[in-house]
């Protein structure tokens, strides 16, 4: 779970979920002693942080896991939409406190990560993160869930064709 990513839904898109009584649930790879030390960095509340050291929840969800996924051309490709969008202000900020951290797994190193929206036990929205740095447009499953969208305050747009096709087993 990335520190800016984090940060962002703390304080652009929990807002809007709560105004909605739409639940956020964030997993991430490691420990709940680790999940205690991202918090206290990111700001973002624990109680919607579960850890997931062991990769269940991601390997349930079939989540990309590969060292290709770092050498996608949409990782600069994001990072140049956020550079030219606010100079990539979240990002640099997290950095200033970023430290270097291994997962509990090696090859946990190489997991990216996706957006689901469930209206119960019913999957309406997927997204499967197809490189670093690259995460589902916050309007998207923000209308999925039933909120308003946030219009400018999200991530680049991903290019269609990496939309649900990042992983083996694209449109799960």
């Amino acid at each position: 779970f990335c520190w800016e990513l984090a940060i962002q839904l703390r304080r652009d898109v929990k807002p809007v979920l709560d105004a909605t009584g739409v639940d956020l649930v964030a997993v991430s790879i490691g420990t709940p002693e680790r999940a205690k030390a991202f918090v206290e960095e990111t700001g973002f509340p624990i109680e919607r942080l579960y850890a997931d050291p062991n990769n269940v929840c991601y390997d349930r969800l079939k989540l990309n896991r590969s060292l290709k996924n770092f050498s996608q051309k949409s990782t600069p490709e994001a990072l140049a939409a956020r550079w030219n969008k606010d100079g990539a202000k979240d990002l640099f900020d997290v950095l200033k406190r970023w430290k270097p951290w291994t997962p509990p797994k090696p090859e946990q190193g190489f997991q990216q990560g996706g957006t689901f929206v469930f209206a119960g036990d019913e999957c309406v929205y997927r997204f499967y993160d197809p490189s670093n740095v690259v995460n589902a447009p916050f309007d998207d499953w923000l209308i999925a869930a039933g909120c308003e969208p946030l219009g400018e305050n999200q991530p680049a747009p991903v290019p269609r064709e990496l939309r649900d096709g990042g992983g083996e087993e694209a449109g799960r």
